[in-house]
């Protein structure tokens, strides 16, 4: 009875779970690889805009990762269950395409593109942190306007 359920264990790694676990190892270096193409881009993007290489960019790759690791491990677990109906790692495999795409768009990016990003980002904060002078110089602006419109209706 023991050799048969070994048996069955093992023809059961065969048939449903060794092209899962490779189809995975693929995936996860895929992965990996992409993550490791764009960290290399992304510091010589940084070095032609002249900006510093610190490890404020470098923890954004860790970040990065466990976002692409986290769900990528539930996937994997779904996966592995379900080895039985779906013959191959289906949201494992989706999951890990997309992050490559990402990682493929990213490196794609000018480095110029980047840049003008970054001052769209800036001149936000600087609004948003001197939103009560932004305020004021809009209500200036229309009360200007519609001082202008009455004086225009008063010379007709």
């Amino acid at each position: 009875m023991e050799e048969t359920l070994l048996e069955v264990a093992g023809d059961f790694v065969k048939d449903h779970l060794l092209l899962d676990i490779v189809l995975i190892l693929v995936a996860t270096v895929a992965i990996i690889a992409s993550m490791a193409i764009d960290l290399f881009f992304g510091v010589r993007k940084a070095r032609q805009n002249g900006q510093a290489t610190t490890s404020t960019g470098f923890k954004k790759t860790c970040d990065k990762a466990r976002k692409y690791f986290s769900p990528f491990m539930v996937l994997i677990c779904i996966d592995l269950i379900t080895c039985v109906i779906i013959p191959f790692p289906v949201f494992s495999l989706a999951w890990a395409a997309w992050c490559v795409f990402c990682e493929f768009t990213s490196v794609r990016e000018k480095a110029w593109k980047k840049e003008e990003i970054r001052k769209a980002e800036r001149t936000m904060n600087i609004v948003v942190e001197n939103k009560e002078d932004v305020a004021k110089l809009v209500a200036e602006l229309l009360t200007h306007q519609t001082d202008d419109k009455q004086n225009k209706e008063i010379k007709k």
